[in-house]
């Protein structure tokens, strides 16, 4: 059993404007797993009713941020690191879809 991480990046990753999150809430997390050198959990796997997905970490940071957890930079190492295809990668409504008022502002 590997270090498992999407082959592609969801439609609403944390880390584009497609989020389904706010700026602050992304800056939280992304703060949180660099102090505990840790890793985003795709919240497509996290959603995953069969519980086959659990824990699977989000290509867009493994891509770009992964060099800086140790957690990965180990599982590479070892050569753990096991790329798998998501099982639904429908978009959800982004963040700000969800918060916009009747006129358009936030």
């Amino acid at each position: 059993m590997g270090f498992k991480v999407f082959k592609t990046p969801c439609k609403n990753c944390l880390l584009t404007k497609d989020k389904i999150v706010s700026d602050e809430r992304r800056d939280e997390l992304l703060e949180d797993i660099e102090r505990k050198q840790s890793y985003f959990v795709c919240h497509k796997s996290s959603m995953d009713e069969e519980g086959v997905g659990e824990g699977i970490c989000c290509k867009k940071f493994y891509d770009d941020l992964g060099h800086q957890s140790q957690i990965i930079r180990i599982a590479e190492r070892l050569g753990q690191v096991e790329f798998i295809e998501q099982p639904d990668n429908k978009k959800l409504p982004t963040w700000q879809q969800t918060h916009q008022n009747s006129d358009g502002t936030l």
